[in-house]
């Protein structure tokens, strides 16, 4: 059976300067040293390095090709998490809800009619991630497809990575946006990209036009730098650019069954835990890993354990740090890129 990740995999130098200033502050006093970010900058322009940056809240620490685009893959993600965070702000969702009250096809589905849309934002719905369903060429209709899956696991008991659950979401918002008299396109423009300052004129569609919500969106290093920013907020409980700390932290729940991701969002809260183990996100994922290994597993033990991130294939990365206001993004191409030695850089 083909993974995922097969279906992510894509074949992929400027001027770098940094402040005169032998080190550069967080907002609680965090600093990162010219040193750290002259390593930073080495290992982001390996393995398909296509641009990189650090910022200090709105001030950018270093730089390097922050205009280059890509697709953002599964960073995509956390940008369905603010659409239902919108969504629920608006009152036409609500993170408990049963899916199949607007998916009237899973009605007498013993399984599907127990999954809720928290559920699918964590990715513990218990339905088939139907990876290359949904990603083999260019599709008729997504939402079919995606609804269609079967359920292998009791819902909310097991985390499996993959498109599925995003791609019931989207086809769940549309759904309830076509009754309001709107579509889910015109609602990410109105309620999340405009918000943030986000703009991605090449967003992935099925032949419907329906974009996707678990990969596509096409993002500058700067776009990505501003959405770390807004999520960063918001991780550290301030409402921002309309979205309210309250929904989203319901929104961003994370599970027993992986208290590490929740919205599209990685959490390094497992730093905290004696005997945890630091491991590589896109590595672990395929094939599905039972609750216990990721309840013992983190992002890195030399990063605080408040640090998140939105990890995409081949190197995508933007890392969050919210009680400081920095974010680094970092896009590239190229399965061989790990986290650990760029994280170490930065510690």
């Amino acid at each position: 059976m083909t993974s995922r990740r097969d279906f992510l995999r894509l074949g992929a130098a400027g001027l770098f300067a940094l402040p005169g200033c032998a080190a550069l502050s967080g907002a609680s006093g965090d600093r990162w040293t010219r040193s750290q970010l002259q390593r930073a900058e080495e290992i982001a322009k390996r393995n398909g390095g296509k641009g990189w940056a650090a910022w200090n809240g709105r001030s950018e620490a270093a730089g390097w090709q922050t205009s280059e685009h890509s697709q953002a893959l599964s960073i995509t993600k956390s940008l369905g998490g603010l659409a239902a965070t919108r969504a629920c702000q608006e009152g036409w969702l609500q993170p408990g809800e049963r899916v199949a009250d607007t998916i009237h096809e899973w009605k007498g589905d013993a399984r599907k009619q127990r999954i809720t849309v928290l559920m699918l934002l964590q990715q513990t719905a218990g339905l088939d991630p139907a990876g290359s369903a949904l990603y083999h060429g260019v599709i008729a209709d997504k939402g079919a497809v995606a609804v269609s899956r079967a359920a292998v696991d009791e819902p909310g008991t097991q985390f499996r990575y993959g498109p599925v659950c995003w791609e019931v979401l989207a086809e769940l918002l549309q759904r309830k946006l076509q009754a309001r008299g709107e579509t889910l396109e015109s609602f990410l423009h109105r309620g999340v990209m405009r918000p943030v300052g986000l703009s991605s004129p090449n967003w992935r569609a099925d032949r419907k036009k329906r974009f996707y919500l678990s990969t596509g969106a096409e993002l500058t290093v700067s776009d990505l730098g501003r959405l770390g920013r807004t999520l960063g907020k918001l991780l550290h409980g301030e409402s921002v650019d309309g979205f309210e700390a309250g929904h989203f932290a319901e929104i961003s729940r994370m599970s027993g069954a992986n208290p590490m991701f929740g919205a599209g969002i990685w959490r390094n809260g497992g730093a905290a835990r004696a005997g945890s183990a630091v491991i590589e996100v896109e590595a672990a994922l395929d094939p599905p890993r039972s609750p216990g290994f990721w309840q013992q597993s983190c992002l890195s033990k030399r990063q605080p354990a408040s640090m998140a991130a939105l990890i995409g294939s081949s190197g995508r990365r933007v890392f969050i740090w919210p009680d400081s206001g920095r974010i680094v993004v970092r896009l590239g191409v190229s399965p061989a890129w790990q986290d650990q030695p760029f994280l170490n850089a930065l510690a």
